[in-house]
């Protein structure tokens, strides 16, 4: 691909995100839940406020990102899984690549074993909406269309389509989400949210009193409160994976006036909940051959075992010198020692120094890592003020705290100085 052509889906991109953001909801639906709101007291307002102005706008955002580029990302690695393929109706593939930008379409298609010309055909049918046209090219080229149901099944539920639908499609759907058992906690407290809140929204249409009134906003809001967190636990777990501009477009959405107690309470219990840890093999796992994008720890470290290794970066973190969440952490234990390279883009760490020092993190250098290149330093961390010249030599100005610890946990590795 050229320069030129990156540039233009780039920019595809972030206009279909900002677009995703700024209307969630079908145009359609949005006066339709403003006039529901207005005729509501000011607590069902706010449930149904904190719905659509960020909760609706965080979901999209997260498919969006997630189906649009984090997918064509991880498209080969898809593609070649040899665990059970899914099985997709041409009609089901077309659905979902209609919630897709062109271009991630175009990368979509282009995992089919035909033609050139067939796919541009297929592109274009997407594009126009033309179901029928598609399914009929498919069946005519029979071609093996599992590559490209690996990839449609990976995409994230469509989450505000349920607006667009009738009355018992809707029902199918969360019956469909309430009879689904997930492995994973977060997406079966939601489920389990979602089979309490059909039970009332059963209960209003049978006897539409007040009190079911309520009850029905009170389980609407704990399931918005389940999503919402969902949807937070994936962004701050993978956060070093977004890009700046994805980041600068779903923060304001956490700022909201309805949003921020609320964040900042699930941000609590996440980071309660959190315990970084490494693989018991993490030392003996083959060390990435790239060494431009890591350090190399030395062996006695490595002799003192993964988990003093990990209680040492989690102290790093709890001193607040780098983030503390787990994508921050396992990058910082990567660019240490080349073992468990994270996925995607590698961005530099932000290192928040002793009065805006780096002396701390050049004592690391120095007596965790062999070989220490302080260029490479510079390249893997941001945010310090740099010393000029002669970077060792500054170790021991690092807070004397710190270098207490450094030595409690790497005696005969680590040295205190006066």
């Amino acid at each position: 691909m050229n320069n030129k052509e990156a540039i233009r889906r780039e920019k595809l991109y972030y206009e279909g995100l900002e677009k995703a953001i700024a209307q969630p909801i079908p145009a359609a639906s949005v006066k339709e839940l403003d006039d529901i709101i207005c005729g509501l007291e000011d607590e069902e307002q706010a449930i149904l406020r904190l719905w659509k102005e960020v909760l609706a706008p965080l979901d999209v955002a997260i498919a969006f990102i997630h189906d649009n580029r984090v997918l064509p990302q991880e498209k080969d690695q898809i593609v070649n899984d040899d665990t059970q393929p899914p099985f997709m109706l041409t009609d089901e593939i077309f659905g979902t690549l209609r919630t897709l930008i062109s271009p991630t379409v175009g990368e979509f298609l282009s995992v089919l074993p035909i033609s050139s010309g067939n796919k541009k055909k297929l592109l274009d049918m997407v594009e126009k909406g033309d179901q029928k046209g598609f399914v009929s090219l498919l069946e005519k080229t029979q071609c093996d269309t599992t590559p490209l149901a690996k990839l449609c099944a990976c995409c994230m539920d469509d989450v505000m389509a349920g607006l667009t639908m009738t009355d018992e499609e809707r029902a199918f759907s969360i019956d469909h989400i309430v009879g689904t058992i997930y492995d994973d906690a977060d997406n079966e407290r939601t489920r389990m949210a979602a089979a309490q809140l059909q039970t009332h929204i059963e209960q209003i249409d049978e006897d539409d009193t007040p009190e079911s009134t309520h009850q029905f906003y009170e389980d609407f809001f704990d399931y918005i409160v389940n999503q919402l967190a969902a949807d937070l636990h994936y962004y701050w777990e993978y956060y070093e994976l977004f890009t700046i501009k994805e980041r600068n477009l779903i923060e304001p959405i956490l700022d909201h006036p309805l949003a921020v107690d609320l964040v900042n309470q699930l941000w609590n219990e996440y980071k309660a909940n959190l315990v970084f840890t490494l693989p018991d093999d993490f030392f003996h796992s083959k060390c990435a051959a790239d060494d431009t994008e890591h350090l190399h720890v030395k062996l006695s470290v490595e002799d003192k075992g993964t988990e003093l290794f990990a209680e040492f970066i989690n102290y790093v973190a709890e001193k607040g010198y780098i983030e503390d969440s787990p994508a921050v952490k396992n990058l910082f234990a990567y660019r240490l020692s080349g073992y468990y390279r994270p996925e995607g883009e590698l961005l530099p760490i932000v290192w928040n120094g002793k009065n805006n020092k780096s002396y701390e993190l050049i004592y690391i250098l120095r007596y965790l890592c062999d070989g220490t290149s302080y260029k490479k330093m510079r390249l893997f961390f941001e945010g310090p003020e740099w010393v000029k010249e002669k970077d060792s030599s500054y170790a021991h100005s690092a807070d004397t705290e710190f270098r207490r610890r450094m030595v409690e946990f790497y005696p005969g590795v680590c040295e205190f100085k006066k």
